[in-house]
């Protein structure tokens, strides 16, 4: 969440910030108005703290008369602890400012394609075909038997297929195994855990929960990954701290129907490494450079074709201060699609999970987060098989694979 602080102290500048995302600012408002009741009620209630200090020492005041100061305290305290709630609940809506350095525009058209790769495996056949008439030819993938078990949007990945996504999750945490501390979480999280990293409360309805225990299928390991640094204090010598975790994710994805619906494109459950960064707000920029770099190697090595998006304010989503996309061509589908996200959250999800860091002058200050996709396989697997497939319906394996899947192709 943003610090309430500037609400009251720069309110005009938080506003023009937050109408770069589309926001509607009147919230804003609404909240400096509650803000300064809370202010006022917060005097209130000191002033009857005071009164009834006084009091305790005054034998001469009626017992009637103390029994409604009490009540009087009582009261202004239910007062209180319901302004606050109803501040918490707004302050919770508003979100994060776009660093100054984002693009400005209101929807994707005002995205910026920042690099476009060259050095890249060219298909090899004249017209290739999509990644799911080739996995059916080959029999490593069968999205109806996923359906026939779970329903659409699910992949079941057999054979070579199955070895191939394996050996991509794989390679991607040796990748980075001697510069990321790898974590196994929980497939599961309470609410508090995805109201720390925004996916709650405004994301409800995308994401799959069991209402009995309170619990919710993460939707990233993102979520877990930095739940397990909540209400933590952290020294500052021990920042950046680097953390991978490989999990399934899960995801209501309502999306296009049609030919986006196909194959991989969008699926409710997927397997990921997810990276996470908890940095000083000083080196924020650079350590957002190096992730960015990260959450790249594993695609240049794949030598799949790729570009880097600089998502502008109304594109990034309400979470993110600055987002980079990573753009996988999928050359039977002929179209991009985002096969990593990389962002940059200031304070926002720190301030929500409590996570600080005492710098070198003793203070205690809420640390920045950031995280990106390691790999995210669907996607990744499509491109794979579509730029891979050969002219005789066989699937060529990427160098970097070939010692995990152990074998040079796919036939």
């Amino acid at each position: 969440m943003i610090d309430s602080k500037l609400v009251l102290s720069d309110k005009e500048a938080l506003s023009r910030e937050l109408s770069k995302k589309g926001f509607d600012i009147r919230l804003v408002d609404n909240l400096e108005s509650l803000l300064l009741t809370i202010r006022s009620q917060k005097t209130e209630l000191n002033e009857l703290f005071r009164k009834r200090n006084k009091w305790s020492r005054d034998a001469d005041i009626a017992a009637e008369d103390k029994r409604a100061l009490r009540e009087s305290i009582s009261q202004s305290e239910k007062k209180l602890g319901e302004l606050e709630r109803e501040a918490e609940t707004l302050l919770l809506a508003i979100p994060n400012p776009p660093d100054p350095a984002a693009p400005v525009g209101e929807d994707e058209s005002g995205n910026v394609v920042l690099f476009q790769s060259t050095d890249h495996h060219i298909c090899e056949t004249g017209n290739p075909l999509t990644h799911w008439d080739v996995a059916e030819k080959l029999d490593i993938l069968d999205m109806r038997l996923a359906g026939k078990i779970a329903g659409p949007r699910f992949g079941l990945f057999k054979g070579k297929g199955a070895k191939l996504l394996r050996a991509l999750t794989q390679y991607c945490l040796t990748l980075h195994e001697d510069k990321y501390f790898e974590m196994l979480p929980p497939h599961m999280a309470n609410s508090q855990a995805l109201l720390y990293t925004g996916h709650l409360p405004k994301f409800a309805e995308e994401q799959y929960k069991s209402s009995k225990d309170d619990l919710w299928l993460i939707p990233t390991a993102e979520v877990p990954l930095t739940a397990a640094f909540a209400q933590t204090v952290l020294r500052v010598e021990t920042l950046p701290k680097r953390v991978m975790g490989y999990t399934l994710s899960f995801r209501r994805e309502a999306g296009a129907s049609g030919k986006d619906a196909r194959g991989l494109q969008r699926i409710h459950e997927f397997h990921k490494v997810e990276l996470l960064k908890i940095v000083e707000p000083q080196n924020s920029q650079n350590e957002l450079d190096d992730l960015l770099e990260d959450c790249l190697k594993i695609i240049k090595d794949l030598k799949l074709r790729y570009r880097v998006v600089d998502l502008c304010s109304g594109s990034m989503g309400d979470k993110y201060a600055r987002c980079y996309d990573i753009d996988v061509y999928l050359p039977g589908v002929r179209k991009w699609f985002e096969a990593a996200s990389v962002g940059h959250f200031s304070d926002y999800q720190a301030r929500r999970a409590g996570i600080r860091y005492i710098d070198e002058n003793g203070r205690k200050k809420f640390a920045y987060t950031q995280n990106g996709s390691g790999v995210a396989t669907p996607r990744v697997w499509a491109a794979i098989v579509e730029t891979y497939q050969q002219p005789d319906g066989s699937v060529r394996v990427p160098d970097v694979l070939v010692p995990l899947m152990g074998c040079e192709s796919i036939c």
